[in-house]
This record gives structure tokens, sequence and C-alpha cells, in this order.
């Protein structure tokens, strides 16, 4: 019989799948490839992907438009290349200009790198979150911790 019961940790926190040094505001691009090697950048430098990821991004936006309207972008990598995520992140850009984007102008560029099914759920959230035209103008126009607290549901 022990004396001492060790108490199990219990944090059960998930993995913050948005940081906030992931979030550029500010952003240029001519293009809406360019924008998409942007942010596929940028999951990989945050450690999200290997490089091959970033070509599956281009190629489903190809094949189909990751505009989803209200001026919001969510580029991610077709099936092909889910092997290549190394864990579940976003990474988002801001183009305060817009850029012309599968019909329309895009000002939010949300890169998704998801291991499992995890980005049907992320892009429910970014829908709620992100339903509002004021809050897209907020975000625009907002620092990477208030878009950060908007994404990860504490502001709206």
């Amino acid at each position: 019989m022990a004396l001492f019961k060790r108490k199990k940790k219990e944090k059960n926190e998930k993995p913050q799948i948005l940081e906030v040094q992931n979030i550029r505001v500010n952003q240029k691009a001519a293009t809406s490839d360019e924008a998409i090697l942007s942010v596929g950048g940028q999951l990989k430098a945050a450690g999200y992907i290997d490089e091959p990821y970033i070509q599956g991004m281009l190629n489903r936006d190809h094949a189909l438009t990751t505009y989803i309207g209200n001026d919001i972008a969510i580029p991610h990598g077709e099936y092909e290349v889910k092997d290549f995520v190394k864990k579940t992140g976003l990474a988002v850009d801001i183009y305060p200009e817009g850029i012309a984007w599968g019909g329309g102008t895009v000002r939010i560029v949300i890169g998704i790198a998801a291991t499992t099914d995890e980005h049907v759920g992320i892009l429910q959230n970014i829908a709620e979150k992100l339903g509002d035209m004021d809050v897209v103008e907020k975000v625009v126009n907002g620092t990477p911790e208030y878009i950060h607290s908007v994404l990860a549901g504490d502001a709206a």
C-alpha cells in the first residue's frame, strides 16, 4: 500500500492549432497562388507541414477554389498530400487591399493543415466566427492578438 498517491495531472488541454505568431497582418500578394505559397510557407515554418503539402494546397485551389465568400479563402491540401501534415495547425494572413480569388475578393487567408477529419470542425468554426461581415471588417483591421481571440473563440 502506497503512503503517497501521485496526483494525476489533469490537464486535458487541447494543443493550440492557431498561435498568435502564425497570424500576419498587412500582407500583399498579386495572385491567389502567391497568397497560398505565403500561407503554406508559414505553415511549414511553424512545423505543421512538409514542403510537398504546399503544392497540394495549390492543386486543391486550382481544382476547386478555396474561396468561401465573406472575403475569406481557406487553402488546404488535397487528400493525396495528407501524409505531409505533421500536426494540425492554422496560419492566417490578412490582405487589407484584397486579392482576386475564385470570382471574388479575399482579404483573409486561413491556411489549414489537418492530420484527420479535423478540418471539417475547423471550417465550421471559421464559418461561425466570420459569418458576419462586421466581424470580418474588425478582423481585417485587427491586431494578431485580436484576430487570435476571435478565431479562438474569446471575442466577437
